[in-house]
Formats: structure tokens, C-alpha cells, sequence
């Protein structure tokens, strides 16, 4: 029989030693928040959000649900500090998001042309 205080095995507390599958936790937490657990849904994307970009973007697009689902103030503006915390994370050192994603875009357009 499993001791009590260990954790399980694929716990939460595994995939932090072993490292995340930011993908796999995502869709995880997407399927949980379709599922009707948006609590549980947002404890994961909250518990990841600084290890990735898509993980904070998970934790954004929650928090953004539960503001545009009671339009209270404080949740409008929590979201609104979580999606700008995102677009930091996602910012590199001189450029910001839109322009990584131009700069991504450019090199595949001459790549395929000059292929």
C-alpha cells in the first residue's frame, strides 16, 4: 500500500521535477475548464502561468472568462493585469509580441520562396 505522504504517481509535484509538457498541462486544463471544473482548471494554469507562455495565456483566458461572466470590476481588471503580465512574458528582450510573430512570418515566407 502507498504511503499517504507521497505523492501520487503523475501528481503535480512529479511533473515539477521531471518538467512540464506546457502542451499537455494546457490541454489538460482546457479539457477541465470544458468539463465544467473551472476551479480546478485555473489552480493548474495558476500554478504554471511563469513557466511558459502558453501556460500564462491558459491562466489569462480564465481569468478573462470569470470577468466577462460576472462583469465585476475587481475581475476586469485582474484579468486585464494577467493578460498584460502574458504579454510581457511573451515579449523577448527588444522586441514585443507582434513583432516576433512578423519576424517568424517573414523568414517563412523566403524560406518557402526561395526553396
Amino acid at each position: 500500500m502507498a504511503d499517504p505522504a507521497e505523492p501520487a504517481p503523475g501528481s503535480m509535484q512529479d511533473e515539477k521535477k521531471e518538467g512540464i509538457n506546457d502542451a499537455e498541462l494546457a490541454l489538460k486544463g482546457i479539457n477541465m475548464l470544458l468539463n465544467n471544473g473551472f476551479k480546478e482548471s485555473d489552480e493548474l494554469f495558476k500554478l504554471y502561468r511563469n513557466h511558459s507562455p502558453l501556460m500564462s495565456f491558459g491562466a489569462s483566458f480564465v481569468s478573462f472568462l470569470n470577468a466577462m461572466m460576472t462583469f465585476e470590476e475587481e475581475k476586469m481588471q485582474m484579468a486585464f493585469e494577467d493578460l498584460k503580465a502574458t504579454e510581457r512574458l511573451c515579449e523577448s528582450e527588444n522586441t514585443g509580441v507582434i513583432e516576433t510573430i512578423k519576424n517568424k512570418l517573414k523568414r517563412s515566407v523566403s524560406n518557402h520562396f526561395n526553396t
